[in-house]
């Protein structure tokens, strides 16, 4: 059996540092061991390390859910972002890219009804309204505009335009990812549940449906129950285990992977304030073109942890 290591982290900007891990093992499953140690960083983050030996469950429709002994799922330290990415955000970090040499195919919404391409009202309203390939693309600027390595590069060269190529022949879903570089990126799902679940698979609440419940999302998220039909600024709902918000509806985060490893779709996790409650799951997923924007479709960041205090 492999050895699985979860390393977690926390915060970077708006950004809560996490950890992989694999899911909660069956009843009956070979014994786990583990080892934890705390310690906080000199800028004032908690950090911690967890060393996992499980054998996975296979929950229905996880990230996880194909994982053996053998084949575990095994994630790398990260940081990822606490809320979905604002408009706010969006917009600060469209504005710059626009003058610098980045072009998108949307200029985005403040949440759900907003103006496209308006100036922020000063709400904490979620991007919505851009395409796998913007969020890619502004991945790139945001990393740029704060003085980071960008992550995705095509033959080379940074990935600056979210081109109006046929799905699937774009710069974006065919560009390759540098290991070294410190900028933002979209999560993979397993991350993007990882966080979801609470980052704790010890925890008694890493299976539940909701993290902090297994029958009702009202605490954590916005869903058709409670939303009005739109969306709502981030932080509003109570935070997850792992103090990180929103990972259940509001508006459903887009992730790296290919779905069915088909580039011309990517995967998009948590469900949104347009489904009910068996649609804003920490398991829920869908897909959709490269190409597509939706009024309840946004994303948030990840970043490498790449210093050796936390990769070690």
């Amino acid at each position: 059996m492999k050895k699985l290591t979860v390393l977690s982290i926390t915060a970077l900007l708006a950004v809560t540092v996490l950890a992989g891990c694999a899911s909660k093992p069956k009843a009956g499953a070979k014994s786990e061991s583990k080892k934890r140690v705390f310690y906080a960083s000199q800028d004032g983050f908690s950090k911690n390390l967890i060393e996992v030996v499980t054998v996975p469950g296979a929950e229905r429709d996880s990230a996880f859910a194909k994982a053996t002994g053998d084949n575990p799922v095994d994630l790398m330290a990260f940081y990822i972002a606490q809320t979905e990415t604002t408009y706010t955000r969006w917009y600060e970090v469209y504005s710059w890219a626009k003058d610098n040499g980045y072009k998108f195919a949307n200029p985005g919404r403040e949440g759900s009804a907003g103006t496209d391409g308006a100036a922020p009202t000063g709400s904490d309203l979620p991007v919505t309204m851009i395409s796998w390939r913007d969020a890619l693309v502004w991945c790139n600027a945001a990393s740029e505009k704060d003085g980071l390595t960008p992550v995705y590069k095509y033959n080379g060269a940074v990935v600056k335009e979210s081109d109006n190529a046929k799905d699937g022949e774009g710069k974006a879903e065919n560009a390759v990812i540098d290991p070294a570089a410190n900028g933002y990126r979209l999560p993979t799902e397993a991350e993007w549940e990882f966080a979801a679940r609470g980052g704790n698979p010890f925890s008694e609440n890493w299976a539940n449906l909701y993290n902090l419940s297994n029958t009702s999302p009202d605490a954590v998220a916005w869903f058709t129950g409670n939303s009005d039909g739109k969306t709502h600024d981030v932080k509003t709902k109570a935070a997850n285990e792992f103090g990180m918000y929103d990972l259940n509806g509001n508006v459903w985060e887009w992730c790296y992977n290919p779905w069915s490893n088909n580039v011309m779709r990517r995967a998009m996790r948590g469900g949104s304030y347009r489904k009910p409650a068996e649609g804003v799951t920490v398991v829920s997923r869908d897909f959709a073109p490269v190409s597509k924007k939706y009024d309840d479709v946004g994303f948030r960041v990840v970043k490498f942890a790449l210093s050796a205090r936390d990769a070690k």
